[in-house]
Parts: structure tokens; sequence; C-alpha cells
């Protein structure tokens, strides 16, 4: 066997979020819309983000197939809830966002919209769950928002539906709030933020449309460093003169 054979390959290093921040902020600002912030609540409405509720009526007669299959309850008696959490950024490339979020091993799936590329979870949660109980987004939402608004002097939103099926179809509510330099802020108007944006952005959290099966999805989760590391080059690339 020759030397070369027999040499292990090298241990790739730990991701430093950090340095990747500060490499990601030098090297491709240009894919960033600095002037471009995602606003506020409307003065004129009440700014706590419950805008959309009886969102029923946009979507009764199509419930999504897991919204209408029955829910087993957990230990506690308390049947799971799914909540749906987009996170709107206003990174125009959606690769550059997949390739982000794989680097920082971030669980989202990533969607391209006109006004910036989104990232979805689906959570369960139940009854006893502290975002329930005190009305908040989840955790996995929350810690979301708060990593990727660390990427983009605008800062981004989460948009937090909390949706069930009952006798007049679709129910629940729509909630927003800012997150700037991994920090949470005010709470703003969700159905302002959904007026601007793409519909799938509304049809993924109706439940109307699965993050899985929207158009030009990417699962970071489901890209080597390697994978990663190229989608960012090659967005970079594209930006560059």
């Amino acid at each position: 066997m020759t030397g070369r054979e027999d040499t292990p390959p090298p241990e790739e290093p730990e991701f430093d979020a950090d340095a990747f921040e500060a490499a990601f902020a030098q090297e491709f600002g240009d894919a960033v819309e600095p002037d471009r912030t995602i606003g506020p609540a409307d003065p004129g409405g009440d700014g706590h983000g419950q805008d959309r509720p009886g969102v029923a009526a946009g979507a009764q007669s199509q419930p999504s197939a897991e919204d209408s299959q029955p829910s087993a309850e957990g230990p506690g008696g308390s049947a799971p809830r799914r909540v749906v959490a987009v996170v709107l950024t206003p990174i125009a490339s959606a690769p550059a966002l997949a390739g982000l979020c794989a680097m920082a091993k971030i669980d989202a799936d990533i969607v391209p919209t006109r006004r910036g590329a989104v990232a979805v979870r689906v959570i369960e949660t139940t009854g006893d769950d502290p975002s329930e109980l005190l009305g908040g987004p989840p955790a996995e939402a929350d810690e979301l928002a708060a990593t990727l608004s660390r990427t983009s002097k605008a800062g981004v939103v989460l948009l937090t539906a909390r949706l069930g099926t009952g006798d007049e179809g679709l129910t629940g509510t729509i909630t927003g709030r800012q997150y700037d330099a991994g920090e949470a802020g005010e709470e703003v108007a969700a159905g302002l933020m959904l007026a601007h944006a793409d519909d799938v952005v509304e049809q993924m959290l109706l439940g109307l449309l699965p993050p899985a099966q929207a158009p030009g999805r990417l699962a970071p989760k489901e890209l080597s460093r390697w994978q990663a590391a190229r989608l960012l080059s090659k967005a970079t690339k594209r930006k560059r003169p």
C-alpha cells in the first residue's frame, strides 16, 4: 500500500458561527438588500400582530391532509398542535440562504420568493408547551428567526401560524414579530406582511402547501458542507460585476 492510501482524511473543522457571519457579511453583502426593511406594524393598527383571526374564510374548503387527520393525544391528554413558522428574509438568493443554513446546521426548508428567500419550519407543540401557555412563538421558531436575523442588517420577520380545524373549517391566528441582530423586537402586523408577500407564503402558513412541495424548495439538511459552500460561492459570483 502507498503512503497516500494509509493517510486518513483530514477531519472537518468545527463550524465557527462568528467567523462565518463575518465572512458572509464581507464577501456576500451584495446579496443582501440593506435598503429594504420589512416594515413594522401599521401605525393605524393595534400593533399586536393578531391580524389574521378567522382565516377559515380563505381556506375553509381546502384544509390540508395533515390538518384533516385526527391527532393522537400526548401523555398529558393534550393533542399535538401544528405551528407553522415562516421567517421572511431580505436575502435575494434562496441557494445562498440554503447554503448558509446548511453550514450553520439550521433545520428549515428554504423557499424562494420575489421579495427574498424565506425559511420555513413546521413544529408540533402540545397544550403544556410554554409557547402555548404564554402565547409566544415556539422555542424552535424563535431560535430560527434570531439566528437568521444576524445575517442581515435589515433583520427578519417571523410569522407564526397556530391553526386547527373545527366545525367551521380552518381556524386560528397568524402573528408576526421583528428580529434584529439576534434579538426579538416589536410585534408587527401579520396581515400587512402577507399583503406584500408572495402567495406561497400564505399558502404555507395556512397549511395548504407543505413546505417540502413549494416551488424551488431547498433543504439545507440534505446538503453536505461542500455543497453548501458551493451554493454560497455561486451566488456570490452572480452578484459580483
